[in-house]
């Protein structure tokens, strides 16, 4: 029967190497898909460092289609006769920065020599740039326009015929007038203003109101204690944070005794009845006679190695699985 032995692994999570590995000791990665392996000994065993040995993840493909990331630095740079001049071929940097000097930013471009656009409609009124020939046509069609002293001041008495008749303009010929006028400020008595005494015969004073019917207020925010109105909803809403939704039949301090067995002491005896048991923080090591617990159990000698240094003696394992673990 074949044994299966596994390399260290890591299956989801942060691409890269373990932190730490034996000297020798293989590991692979699928986030990144690189095996790794542990160089160098300090001594005890352990890797001095860790370095990729294989894998796609780590190292280029001479064929096929894969992709690269991060920044790749060449240690020898193309020449300048090797500008780009393909779709395939890899652009330098100076090449870039040849073809950007020679463009203007689209922010704020400083143009030099005779810089061209195209002439906007006639009349357009916008943020698109104006050129000679739209400002010329904008000039020859904009006329003087005089205001001839015969149309306007028909009666030659020096204004402007449409002046005085503004002058002379009715009331009611007036558009844009408000609808009313505030009035001043005036006082009046209580007796004055109908019905204003049986109105105010009807409501509660602020000191010592004596209500009637069903009067109610804002119920008040649960643990309330202030002078506030506590209302009929306030008073349930305590009642029932003190029984805390408790069952039905353990809502009363008399069904609470009962539950205990009616015992005053009912601390001390689970105290002492718990005093007897094994405690779960120790992990069994306050089992008083271990080796005969283990020998209930069934357990042998292996049980008291430790799982780093089993030594095995006699006897044959088959089918087991070798499994690196992962990291």
């Amino acid at each position: 029967m074949a044994n299966t032995i596994q390399l260290k692994r890591r299956v989801s999570g942060v691409a890269g190497a373990p932190a730490a590995l034996k000297s020798g000791e293989l590991a692979h990665n699928e986030v990144d898909n690189t095996v790794y392996v542990g160089k160098g000994d300090d001594g005890s065993g352990n890797a001095t460092s860790i370095v990729p040995i294989a894998g796609s993840g780590g190292f280029l493909a001479l064929v096929g289609t894969q992709t690269v990331g991060g920044a790749k630095t060449f240690s020898l740079v193309p020449k300048s006769g090797q500008d780009a001049s393909s779709g395939t071929d890899l652009v330098r940097k100076s090449q870039v920065d040849g073809l950007l000097s020679t463009k203007a930013p689209l922010a704020s471009p400083s143009f030099t020599g005779s810089p061209t656009a195209p002439t906007a409609v006639t009349g357009t009124n916008s943020t698109q740039i104006a050129t000679t020939a739209f400002v010329n046509d904008a000039i020859a069609g904009f006329g003087a326009g005089d205001m001839a002293k015969s149309t306007y001041d028909t009666d030659n008495d020096g204004k402007v015929d449409a002046a005085e008749v503004a002058d002379a303009a009715p009331w009611a010929g007036i558009t844009g007038k408000p609808t009313s006028f505030t009035p001043s400020s005036h006082s009046h008595s209580i007796a004055q203003i109908t019905g204003l005494q049986t109105a105010l015969d009807a409501k509660a004073p602020l000191a010592s109101p004596a209500l009637t019917g069903s009067p109610t207020a804002p119920t008040a925010t649960a643990g309330t204690n202030t002078t506030q109105i506590a209302t009929t909803a306030f008073v349930a809403a305590a009642i029932g944070a003190l029984i805390d939704a408790a069952p039905g039949a353990m809502d009363t301090l008399n069904e609470l005794a009962a539950a205990l067995g009616d015992d005053p002491n009912f601390a001390t005896t689970v105290t002492n009845a718990l005093a007897g048991k094994l405690s779960a923080a120790s992990n069994l090591s306050d089992i008083p006679n271990k080796a005969t617990a283990r020998s209930n159990l069934g357990l042998g000698s292996m049980a008291t190695q430790a799982s780093s240094n089993v030594a095995i003696t006699g006897g044959s394992i088959n089918g087991i699985t070798l499994d690196g673990g992962t990291f």
